[in-house]
């Protein structure tokens, strides 16, 4: 990512045509290509751009490009404060603990919305890679570790629950045990993943929960 600081002026060219006279910002260039530019107050950009992005520089101006709306920010700079390159490594996913306490609650006395016949063991079992979410059995008495996500399940959760999986294999009382990842929706990426490494699946609206809507549960394994 690079970090520019720099009394600039900036125009845009796009959805419509704004220009911010000569004043400090923040201008923030990012890997995927999207650009942020901030100033000292508020916390909404003045201007963005998603990516992908194409960035040119010919002396004091830069030129940002997004061919596939054929946006233009051009930045005329004045006077550089700070230029720096960093690189960044953030793999975390950001949780709503609060959200996702209420779901455990709600899955912990109804598992069967889950699996059929999966018993809830503990909820939130502490182990030295994190706290479980759902340790269960299930119908053929198989340990059955259950990670539940509010949100679009990715690669980092697969991740997740490999490592609780594999933390509790360790224990010859509960190995193999079975992971099942619970989220409104999975990524492609992440869907191959518990494919190749045996995890089930479960679509579930958590509206089903709340009594609000049918339930309609896929599972594949």
């Amino acid at each position: 990512m690079r970090l520019l600081v720099a009394r600039c002026e900036i125009a845009y060219h796009g959805r419509a045509t704004t220009s911010l006279a000569l004043g400090d910002r923040v201008i923030l260039f990012k890997d995927d290509g999207s650009l942020c530019v901030h100033a000292d107050r508020g916390y909404k950009p003045l201007n963005y751009m998603p990516g992908p992005t194409s960035v040119s520089e010919d002396g004091d101006v830069i030129r940002v490009y997004r061919a596939a709306s054929d946006e233009t920010l051009v930045i005329v700079v004045h006077e550089v404060l700070t230029d720096e390159r960093r690189e960044l490594v953030d793999e975390a996913v950001l949780e709503h603990d609060g959200a996702e306490r209420q779901w455990h609650l709600l899955l912990e006395r109804a598992p069967e919305a889950i699996e059929v016949g999966l018993v809830v063991l503990e909820r939130e079992r502490f182990t030295d890679t994190g706290p479980i979410d759902l340790f269960c059995r299930d119908a053929d008495g198989r340990t059955v570790v259950v990670e539940v996500k509010r949100t679009r399940a990715v690669a980092a959760h697969v991740e997740q629950l490999s490592r609780y999986c594999e933390r509790v294999d360790r224990d010859p009382a509960h190995k193999p045990c079975r992971g099942i990842l619970v989220a409104p929706e999975i990524a492609p990426q992440a869907r191959v993943m518990c494919e190749a490494r045996g995890f089930g699946f479960v679509e579930l609206d958590f509206g089903v929960l709340k009594g609000e809507v049918a339930p309609e549960l896929t599972l594949f394994e």
